[in-house]
């Protein structure tokens, strides 16, 4: 649904290749990634043991996103060896993880990403299938980045700044040179959300709601390889670039970017990009109204009602749980540029904020999860 002045192009095979090879390629998905969902999706939930019998397995969604495999890989960690159940974490897809969630064939969603899913979440907090925790962290942003080069400069890499003026997206019209398009010289270009994803039509409208359709085309990457592919390699070389994204992430673990300003989200604003969305109004018929930013919010956990029932020390423990954005960040950004498993990840989280997870949970489970940590070499 592309404007008739701007351009939407998506970005090409070759273009991958190179800036892969120019820089470092993510594992990383948007929230909304999905898998197949394995054989041991359709059992039913086990009946809770006796007291002094075997602990129940706790199964975990995995949906398949970098973010949730180490919230999944800490919580994990903690309640095998902290609380003494086994766990076990299954791949798949989103509508099959809001089926089973509801129905106590998994017991965990530790990021309930409760804006893309807002039908069924009200549906089953509502009814009491399945308990929000609250936050696994505290903030999801997503919008519109450039280095911070770009404004201020890095003195360290030999960098002028190239922008000083630059705040906000009303502010890109004086900076369509500097972002400039290959391929339309006479316009800039915002490296937008990949192909396929809401993201991706939703920039489409703001662009026409903050009239930038004059000065701006969109680039859309086919993959999230190819947007992190664009990013990386143009910091590494020190360029410019407009790109969209979102936290928390490795990128932004690892590169220094910073969030143009945009208006405050609204439901006035959400409404009218809803309705083009939905075909209701044409692009052409949006209004600056739809000029907005994306929502910010905290990302929950959530659990099937039965599990404070089978297992409270452990819904206990999650309900204190909160890893952080910036950390977070920053955990993935290490198991991206150390290639580790999430596991491994998850490990160094324990030993760069223990002031974080030690007041989780009582001292005895302190006392055998530092134990276990040890065991593995963990630095503490």
């Amino acid at each position: 649904m592309a404007s008739v002045k701007s351009r939407v192009r998506v970005l090409p095979l070759v273009f991958l290749l190179v800036m892969f090879l120019a820089a470092c390629q993510s594992a990383s998905t948007a929230p909304t990634a999905t898998s197949e969902s394995p054989a041991e999706i359709g059992q039913e939930p086990a009946a809770a043991p006796a007291e002094d019998g075997p602990k129940e397995v706790i199964r975990f969604a995995d949906t398949q996103f970098q973010t949730l495999w180490i919230n999944n890989a800490i919580a994990a960690f903690i309640i095998e060896h902290g609380y003494g159940y086994p766990v076990e974490i299954v791949q798949m897809t989103t509508p099959v993880y809001q089926q089973t969630l509801a129905s106590g064939e998994i017991d965990v969603q530790m990021e309930l990403w409760r804006t893309n899913v807002i039908d069924w979440y009200t549906e089953v907090t509502s009814e009491g299938k399945v308990l929000d925790l609250g936050d696994t962290y505290e903030r999801s942003a997503q919008g519109w980045y450039v280095p911070r080069y770009v404004i201020e400069g890095d003195p360290e890499r030999g960098i002028e700044p190239m922008a000083p003026g630059l705040k906000s997206v009303f502010d890109l019209p004086g900076y369509k040179e500097l972002f400039q398009d290959p391929e339309d010289p006479s316009k800039g270009v915002l490296v937008n959300c990949i192909t396929g994803w809401q993201c991706a039509k939703i920039n489409r409208i703001k662009i026409h709601a903050y009239g930038l359709d004059d000065d701006y085309n969109l680039l859309e990457p086919g993959a999230a390889a190819a947007l992190d592919a664009a990013i990386a390699g143009a910091y590494t070389r020190g360029e410019p670039i407009l790109a969209y994204y979102w936290e928390p992430t490795w990128l932004l673990g690892t590169y220094d970017m910073v969030q143009l300003e945009e208006p405050e989200f609204t439901e006035a604003c959400n409404l009218e990009i809803q309705k083009a969305l939905d075909d209701e109004i044409s692009l052409e018929e949006v209004t600056e109204t739809a000029g907005c930013a994306y929502e910010t919010i905290g990302i929950h956990k959530g659990v099937h009602a039965s599990l404070k029932d089978r297992a409270p020390e452990v819904v206990e423990f999650l309900e204190k749980m909160n890893v952080g954005t910036d950390p977070l960040n920053k955990t993935a950004a290490y198991m991206e540029a150390e290639g580790v498993e999430a596991d491994e990840a998850a490990i160094w989280f324990f030993e760069t904020y223990q002031d974080r997870w030690r007041n989780w949970v009582p001292d005895d489970v302190e006392s055998r999860i530092e134990a276990a940590l040890e065991e593995l070499g963990a630095s503490l």
